[in-house]
This record gives structure tokens, sequence and C-alpha cells, in this order.
């Protein structure tokens, strides 16, 4: 391009003795070649860069958005995920509609899942601050537990029921907004409406034995201990295997399509006429596959036959699987732990 420029430029001088109008067509195509050339050079324009808005959680369009909530695992003091893809409308946050989600509980999809809102709790709002989020709900959060009869207020066993489902509400709400760093901590708070003045919540509610009635809940980072992690997923087989609580184990086996899933009824049978118990056993934090969904413990444990003898099982690498979104064990690793060679 840039002879071309030259060579034209030459041609203009030449015609400068010749006519005045070449002189003007040549120096009209030197233009037009220039402003060609200086087109091609100029740089790609970037992709925009998320909007204020957008890098707050609001969705400008209608979009679908992927997120983890967490709901109890069965009727334990965990909580297991649940992938979810929210269908986000117009000026609707992320997270407002997260705290909805959870309050309505899990899908169908999830059985192994509970949800641990009372009915009647409504959200009422969500705002953030910085790093904190602050979400206030209806005073029905603190009201009666769903199941529960109508004096339970006066039963000991349904007081530290409802402390444990309030404990699991709030983890299931810090979990799911400080996922991917969106928050670093959630301060709850209570209200009758949009117009009354959100509280705070005394401890009391959380904790039976808490006497100081004036400690208030404050806002909460992320606290792991609350997730049905793959070594708290291997801690409880363990115990309930050692418990002999089959019913208790039943939840955290595997239901693949390789291998058929035996009913409760059926599953009891076979490990009381398995016949081997579990003794002592020790297990490691465990590591998760790249693909996310295998993990590996390495387990330390002692089992006894009824048959006579006993075995140890010593760094033995037990392998877990996402079923449904959280860990178990296949039926047939599990047979493999209790009859060795």
């Amino acid at each position: 391009m840039k002879k071309a420029i030259v060579c034209v430029v030459l041609a203009l001088c030449l015609a400068v003795l010749v006519k005045p109008q070449i002189v003007q067509d040549v120096a009209n195509s030197v233009r037009s070649l220039w402003s060609d050339d200086s087109r091609q050079e100029e740089p790609q324009t970037t992709a925009k860069a998320p909007t204020f808005e957008q890098q707050l959680g609001v969705m400008q369009d209608r979009n679908v958005l992927d997120v983890t909530l967490y709901y109890r695992f069965g009727d334990t003091g965990v909580l297991g995920a649940a992938s979810a893809q929210l269908d986000m409308r117009r000026e609707e946050t992320v997270a407002s509609s997260i705290v909805q989600q959870l309050i309505d509980g899990p899908g169908v999809a999830h059985e192994r899942l509970n949800g641990v809102f009372p009915q009647g709790t409504e959200l009422i709002s969500v705002t953030g601050e910085g790093a904190t989020a602050y979400v206030t709900l209806s005073r029905g959060f603190l009201g009666k537990p769903d199941g529960a009869p109508s004096d339970w207020e006066d039963l000991a066993i349904w007081q530290e029921e409802a402390a444990l489902r309030r404990r699991l509400a709030v983890q299931s709400i810090v979990l799911a907004l400080t996922e991917d760093g969106r928050y670093q901590r959630v301060q709850i708070y209570v209200a009758d409406n949009d117009d009354d003045v959100p509280e705070r919540i005394p401890m009391v509610w959380f904790d039976t034995s808490a006497t100081d009635l004036t400690m208030m809940l404050a806002a909460c980072p992320r606290d792991e201990e609350a997730l049905l992690t793959p070594r708290r997923a291997m801690e409880m087989i363990l115990r309930a295997w050692k418990e002999q609580d089959w019913a208790a184990l039943y939840p955290l086996l595997a239901r693949t399509t390789d291998e058929e899933t035996p009913t409760l009824t059926a599953f009891e049978a076979q490990m009381r006429e398995t016949g081997v118990s579990l003794l002592t056993y020790s297990v490691t934090q465990g590591t998760v596959g790249l693909d996310g969904q295998t993990a590996t413990i390495v387990l330390d444990a002692s089992i006894r036959s009824e048959d006579g003898g006993d075995a140890l099982l010593e760094r033995e690498s037990v392998p877990l699987e996402r079923d449904a979104d959280n860990w178990a064990i296949r039926l047939s690793t599990l047979m493999s732990l209790m009859i060795r060679e």
C-alpha cells in the first residue's frame, strides 16, 4: 500500500506539468488510499467491561445463572449442595433470588435434602454494603418448626431441633451468598414488615444453652464445618456402620446406572447378613478429583467378622462420587471394605 502511494505521488508530480484536472484526480486518489490504509491499521475494539450493576449482581437482561444452594442433608446436622439455575428477571438481584430459593426449599430432584425455614418465613430485603450482605427475614423465621407439635415450646427435644434448624438456615444463606466470593459475611435480621426497623437476633434462638440474653447474632463468615464435604460424608458412613445404623447410612449410598440400589429393607438385611462390625477408624481430609465429581479418602480401620477373626485396613484408598450434587459411596465399595480376601 505504501509503494502504491509513492507511485501515485510521483504521477502527481508529472501531471502538474500536463493538466490541472489530472492533478486534482490524482490528489483525490491519494487521499482515498491514505484513508483506507489508516482504517486498516486501527486497533480492534475490545469487549466491554461489565457494568457496575452487573458486578453487583443485578441482571439487566433476562438471563440464566448457575448457582449452588444448600439445604439440610436428611435429618443430619450438615448441609448438602444443590446446583440450580436462576432465571433472572430485569433488575432482580442474584442475592435476593438465592435467599428466596433457600426459603422455598429444595426441588423434587434432591430427595435427600430438606428445607429448614418454617412455613411463614418471608424474605423482606437483601442489601449489600462492601463485603457484607444484610438479609432481613420476617419474624416467622423464629416461629414454629415444620412438623412440630402444638406444645413444641415445652419440649426440650423440639427446642433443640428448632435451634439446630435456625443454625442451618443461617449457614445455608451464608454459604450460598459467599459462594464465588460474592460477599465475605452475612448479617441476619428479623422484622415485622418492610416498614419495621430490622432487629438483630439474640443468640439464645440458636443455642438453647446460652445464658447471656444480650449476646446477638453477629455478621457470619463462611463456615465449611456445616458442609457435607468428602471427609464429613465418609465419617458419617463409618459412624453409621460402627453403630449398625443402616437407615442412617442408606442415604449416603450412590445411586448409579450401572449398579442397582437395593431398597432400605433389602440393604439392612444385606448388612446384617454380612455380619462385619467396625471397631475403630480414622480418615484423612480427602482430595477431590480434577473433574470435581470424584474424591478419594484414605482410611485406617479395624473390623471384626461374626465368623471370627479381625482385620486391619491400613492406608486404604476409598473412592467417593457425587450423586445428585452430594458425596456418596457405591455399595460395591462399601462391601469391599467389609469383605476382605
